[in-house]
């Protein structure tokens, strides 16, 4: 408790880190409770930051804490490689405070998210965040009447824990996150699309959701009809070697990349982000539908030449991303590049990241310093040349040792006939 009282030297500033140490006795505010009653006018009425790093804390204290600071408006309250001990005593009551975001990262333990019953007072005052974050705390699933309660979040981050397509079914029950906009299941156990669709289509509110660095490489063709509503979608790093699964049809940005796909041909109408980066792509062949692109990234491939015709298909495109990708520079391809980068697009990590891959003469050079003569660009035509050239002087030399021939054997001929007339007479 001593630890708490140092925040009165410092008591006006917008942000406290708590950092290492044990909070368990909330009696030990009795002891304290003239000077901290004193110091709580002193409390700005908004708070950026409040967090606990490295420490251990009960909840009996938390709530005291946060009882002391019923009256101020907090926007982020934070538990880093926090251990959580004891059990709230539900006789305390507690107004309801004024938090608009909670986060949790590499929880030892999670007693107030794993509860077998509802949330008690902890639900009386978590059900009005806004947003909530739980990450690496090896969290398998949110209970249902836990989910039930948090009637206002829009903004939900379990990134990085242990939830599969059940539990995530049990956590996403109906009438849970009623307002939910932003969900971020990044790096869990989920293997199933169609089940992780299913157990998500309902939300009419979801925006942007991130699937990313889960494993749904054994999906096979289905069709999933997800809401309106949703605009954002991260499929990166999942293993995909094909994109027959069902994208959201109203998508506006949808990131694909890190995955195994060589070929892809999709009809997204609104589509205007098209992330594609570090796949297997050979070639920038037709997509599919997508009259609307703005932004297509494909850089980290194995694309080996590109050319403005597979730019100007897309008829909005306003930036591309193509750096890192095995080019073969070509004496058509070097002009094609430069052409491409003085157009309207913002051709990103220009010049630095487009590298020649091939012929051995220009390898490791950057495009743009690669200058190649006449001769380099038409080897082909300068050989037919030279073989037509050559041809030619072949030709030219036996015509005149033909001509030559015969103009020897006339004057051979004249002579012999000369001598013969000669003896005649």
């Amino acid at each position: 408790m001593e630890n708490i009282m140092t925040i009165i030297s410092c008591i006006t500033a917008s942000s406290f880190e708590f950092k290492e140490g044990t909070y368990m006795d909330a009696n030990n505010f009795i002891i304290y409770s003239i000077q901290l009653l004193q110091a709580q006018s002193e409390v700005p009425k908004q708070l950026n930051k409040i967090s606990f790093v490295n420490v251990v804390l009960s909840e009996e204290f938390l709530f005291a804490f946060i009882k002391w600071l019923q009256n101020v408006q907090i926007t982020l309250l934070a538990f880093e490689n926090t251990t959580f001990v004891g059990k709230y005593n539900v006789t305390m009551g507690v107004q309801q405070p004024r938090i608009s975001s909670i986060q949790f990262i590499n929880m030892s333990s999670h007693p107030l998210i794993q509860r077998d019953t509802v949330f008690y007072g902890l639900g009386n005052w978590m059900s009005t965040l806004g947003k909530l974050t739980v990450m690496k705390s090896n969290l398998k699933a949110i209970p249902c009447d836990i989910s039930l309660n948090f009637k206002y979040m829009s903004d939900l981050d379990l990134s990085e824990n242990l939830l599969q397509e059940e539990s995530l079914s049990s956590s996403f029950c109906s009438g849970a996150f009623p307002n939910l906009k932003i969900l971020k299941l990044h790096r869990n156990n989920l293997v199933n699309y169609e089940s992780v669709c299913q157990s998500l289509r309902k939300y009419n509110l979801l925006a942007h959701l991130d699937l990313s660095k889960n494993n749904f490489s054994r999906n096979s063709s289905f069709l999933c009809e997800w809401q309106p509503s949703l605009i954002r979608l991260n499929l990166s790093n999942t293993g995909l070697e094909h994109v027959y699964i069902g994208l959201p049809k109203n998508c506006e940005v949808l990131d694909l990349s890190h995955n195994k796909i060589e070929m892809l041909n999709i009809s997204l109408a609104r589509l205007k982000e098209l992330y594609l980066s570090y796949n297997v792509f050979t070639t920038l062949s037709p997509m599919g539908n997508l009259p609307f692109l703005q932004v297509i990234a494909v850089d980290g491939n194995l694309i080996e030449t590109l050319n403005r015709g597979q730019l100007q298909s897309f008829e909005h495109l306003r930036s591309f991303i193509g750096d890192n990708n095995r080019y073969t520079c070509s004496c058509s391809f070097v002009t094609e590049m430069r052409e491409i980068v003085e157009m309207d697009w913002i051709v990103q990590n220009w010049p630095e990241g487009y590298i020649c891959h091939s012929p051995p003469a220009v390898r490791d050079m950057l495009v743009d310093d690669v200058y190649r003569s006449f001769f380099d660009c038409h080897t082909h035509l300068l050989i037919v040349l030279i073989c037509i050239i050559i041809l030619l002087l072949s030709i030219a030399i036996i015509i005149c040792f033909v001509k030559i021939h015969r103009s020897n054997k006339t004057r051979s001929s004249r002579t012999v006939s000369g001598n013969s007339n000669s003896v005649q007479l």
